[in-house]
C-alpha cells in the first residue's frame, strides 16, 4: 500500500485538483449570461472602424470580444445609451440604474441574451417591454451581427477583410451606428506542433523504459516543466480579461496557484512514492489541458494574453509531456500492481525512500 506520506498528499492533490477542474468547466460571472465555455482560439478578429461622436468624452467604452463573438459595453454617468436590434428594434437600453433588455426584441431571443423565458409577443414594432440585466454599468452579450460574414472567408488563404457590420446606437438621442470590419486570419498547418508534442513524448517514453524506477530525476525534470506550462497557460487564460479580469478571475489565478505550488512540492517530495505519484497526476492534468486548448494548434489566434506563437509552443508541450508521464502507468503496470497490493512487498531504493518496483526496460 502507499507510504503514509503519499495517501496524505493524494488527498489533498485529488482536493486542489477538483477545485481546478470546477474552475475550468465553469466560466466567470461575467461571462454566465454568455456562453459556458468561452472559446481558446479563432480565425477571425474584429476592429471597430467608427463609433457615435463623443463616446470617450462621455464616459462610454465599447470593444469586441473573443475576436468576433461578443460585444461589451461600458456607460459611466448620467449617460443614456441605446442598441437597437437586426429588426430595427430596441434591443439593450443603458442607463443610471442598470442595463435592461426587452424581452419582446426576436434579436435578443436569436442571441439567447439574458435570463428570461421568451416574451409570447415577440413584435420588434411593438413597445419595448424592459427586464434589467443587471445594476451595474457594463453589459457583455453575444451579437451574432458580428460574426454573420464569416462564411464569406471560405476560399480565403490569406488575411482578409471578409465584410463590414454596423449595429444602430444612440447616445442621449443622438442616432448613430457603431461600425466594424471583420478580418479572416487564416491559421498555420497543424503537423509541425504534433511532432513538438511527439518528440516530447517519445523522450519521457524512452527515459522511462530505460530506467529502473519512474522517480528517476528526467521523469521528474520533464514533470516540473510540465507543471509550469500548464500553470502559465492556465494563468494566461485567466488574465485574458473579456474586457475585464473581475474578482472571480483573480480568485481563480491564486486557485490555480494554490494547486501548482502543491504539485512543485510533491515533485521535490524525499518520498520516491510521492514524486511518482504526483508526476501521473501533473501528466493527467497536462494532457487534460492540452486537449481543452487544442484549437489554439488549429486556429490562427489564441485568446489569451500570450502571443498566440508562445501559446502555441506551450499547449504542443503539455500535450506531449503529459502524454510522455501517462506512460508511467502504462510502462510500469505491472510492477505496481503487485506493489499495491495487500499480500505484496514493496522494494526499498538505497537512499531509503520506498520505490515503486522497477520498470522493464
Amino acid at each position: 500500500m502507499l507510504g503514509a506520506h503519499a495517501v496524505r498528499f493524494a488527498a489533498a492533490a485529488v482536493v486542489c485538483l477538483a477545485a481546478a477542474a470546477l474552475t475550468l468547466v465553469r466560466p466567470g460571472a461575467a461571462l454566465a449570461d454568455v456562453v459556458k465555455n468561452p472559446p481558446v482560439a479563432t480565425n477571425f478578429q474584429t476592429r471597430i472602424v467608427s463609433t457615435i461622436a463623443g463616446v470617450s468624452a462621455s464616459g462610454v467604452r465599447v470593444k469586441v470580444v473573443d475576436g468576433d463573438r461578443q460585444l461589451w459595453l461600458q456607460v459611466r454617468g448620467a449617460t443614456i445609451v441605446s442598441i437597437r436590434g437586426a429588426e430595427g428594434e430596441p434591443l439593450l437600453l443603458f442607463d443610471r440604474v442598470g442595463v435592461f433588455m426587452n424581452v419582446r426584441s426576436l434579436t435578443a431571443v436569436a442571441d439567447r441574451i439574458g435570463h428570461f423565458r421568451p416574451n409570447p409577443d415577440l413584435n420588434p414594432r411593438a413597445p419595448p417591454a424592459w427586464r434589467r440585466l443587471t445594476g451595474g454599468h457594463s453589459y457583455l452579450w453575444h451579437d451574432h451581427r458580428l460574426h454573420a460574414l464569416e462564411p464569406l472567408a471560405q476560399g480565403h488563404r490569406a488575411e482578409a477583410v471578409v465584410g463590414r457590420w454596423s449595429i444602430p446606437i444612440s447616445m442621449d438621442g443622438r442616432q448613430s451606428a457603431l461600425k466594424g470590419e471583420l478580418i479572416y486570419v487564416p491559421p498555420g498547418p497543424l503537423w509541425p506542433w504534433l511532432l513538438v508534442a511527439g518528440l516530447l513524448a517519445a523522450a519521457v517514453w524512452l527515459d522511462l523504459a530505460r530506467s529502473k524506477s519512474p522517480a528517476v530525476r528526467p521523469t521528474i525534470a520533464a514533470a516540473l516543466v510540465a507543471t509550469v506550462v500548464v500553470w502559465i497557460l492556465r494563468i494566461a487564460r485567466e488574465l485574458y480579461g473579456r474586457p475585464e479580469v473581475g474578482l472571480t478571475g483573480y480568485a481563480e489565478v491564486g486557485l490555480t496557484s494554490v494547486v501548482g505550488v502543491v504539485l512543485l512540492c510533491g515533485l521535490l517530495h524525499r518520498s520516491a512514492d510521492v514524486r511518482v505519484f504526483t508526476a501521473l497526476v501533473v501528466g493527467l492534468g497536462a494532457l487534460w489541458e492540452g486537449l481543452t486548448m487544442f484549437r489554439v494548434l488549429t486556429h490562427s489566434v489564441a485568446l489569451t494574453v500570450l502571443p498566440t506563437f508562445v501559446a502555441q509552443v506551450g499547449v504542443a508541450a503539455a500535450l506531449g509531456l503529459g502524454a510522455g508521464l501517462f506512460a508511467i502507468v502504462l510502462v510500469g503496470l505491472p510492477e505496481v500492481l503487485p506493489a499495491l497490493a495487500p499480500s505484496g512487498h514493496r522494494s526499498t531504493s538505497p537512499g531509503g525512500d520506498q520505490a515503486i518496483g522497477p520498470l522493464q526496460s
